[in-house]
């Protein structure tokens, strides 16, 4: 049976227990283990050195939760991480728990009692202003890429949806492979099926691709050709592909940058309301900064 934390916030509509299970099981396969037990959890971790859905592996990758963060690393920066400025982030912390190494199926490589940890009381970071005017889950980020020693700017943050029930705003979309060549490029890279809306032209006005990150979910991704914005295409389209991946027994998530005001209506209106959950993790250009500081320390000065 598919564990679900048990002091999840779940709003009304939201009880389906096999959903839950559904995201439990994506994050612990995405990051190597969830839930967290504590307030701010750093786990190295050998799933950082598998490809994700793009055929990319990413060295940092983190869930704020409304019940816990957690924070997937890369084994190697396990001494590169300052957790003593990690702990001075939101809310500071006493201490930051770092878990010991796990398979990337979550299983512990030692023999340390899980009850144990899980014993631990869970205090959420939430995503709401600190009084400043930055939110808390932006000073994680500030405070992630000081222990991690590089620019500020390089770690992104990215509101996380998730929905259980799409709302039935037309089925606008046809289901057709991503290499058709009538596609725009950017869907190609999708693989399967994509969802798209054509113009009375026959032109390609919006569409929607799957990323297919594990047997759980599938993250959603919309983009709407300029000339036809302004009608509902993506909401229509969003919410029809969300439909579509509830029927088949998974969820469907989407990612959206805090700035990106217009992604975020769409997510509200097809069904993906915000629930408090950020992901963050390295940019392209902070993971080639990281490793580049991180070979220098091996080499040494002088090289």
């Amino acid at each position: 049976m598919k564990r679900v934390p048990k002091d999840l916030p779940i709003q009304s509509g939201d009880s389906e227990g096999n959903n839950w299970g559904l995201l439990t099981s994506h994050l612990a396969n995405l990051l190597g283990m969830w839930p967290p037990s504590g307030r701010l959890q750093v786990l190295p971790t050998p799933r950082r050195r598998q490809p994700g859905w793009d055929g990319t592996t990413r060295a940092l990758i983190g869930m704020i939760s409304p019940f816990g963060t957690l924070i997937s690393i890369d084994p190697s920066l396990q001494l590169a991480l300052d957790t003593t400025v990690l702990a001075g982030g939101p809310r500071r912390l006493d201490t930051v728990e770092v878990i010991a190494p796990v398979h990337p199926r979550g299983q512990l490589i030692n023999d340390e009692d899980p009850e144990r940890r899980a014993s631990t009381k869970s205090t959420s970071f939430y995503p709401e202003s600190d009084g400043d005017g930055q939110s808390s889950s932006s000073q994680l980020v500030s405070h992630l890429e000081d222990a991690l020693g590089i620019e500020h700017g390089l770690c992104f943050m990215a509101y996380f949806r998730f929905t259980f029930a799409a709302p039935n705003l037309g089925r606008p979309g046809v289901w057709v492979p991503a290499e058709s060549g009538d596609l725009p490029e950017w869907l190609h890279p999708f693989g399967g099926r994509v969802l798209v809306a054509y113009d009375a032209g026959g032109h390609v006005a919006a569409g929607v691709g799957l990323k297919h990150h594990d047997d759980f979910v599938r993250e959603l991704a919309v983009v709407t050709q300029p000339e036809a914005r302004g009608r509902g295409l993506a909401k229509a389209l969003v919410a029809q592909a969300a439909e579509c991946v509830l029927a088949s027994g998974m969820l469907p998530t989407y990612l959206h940058a805090p700035t990106n005001l217009a992604s975020a209506r769409v997510a509200e209106a097809s069904g993906f309301v915000d629930r408090g959950w950020r992901i963050v993790g390295l940019s392209q250009a902070g993971e080639v900064q990281l490793h580049a500081r991180l070979r220098a320390n091996v080499q040494g000065p002088g090289h």
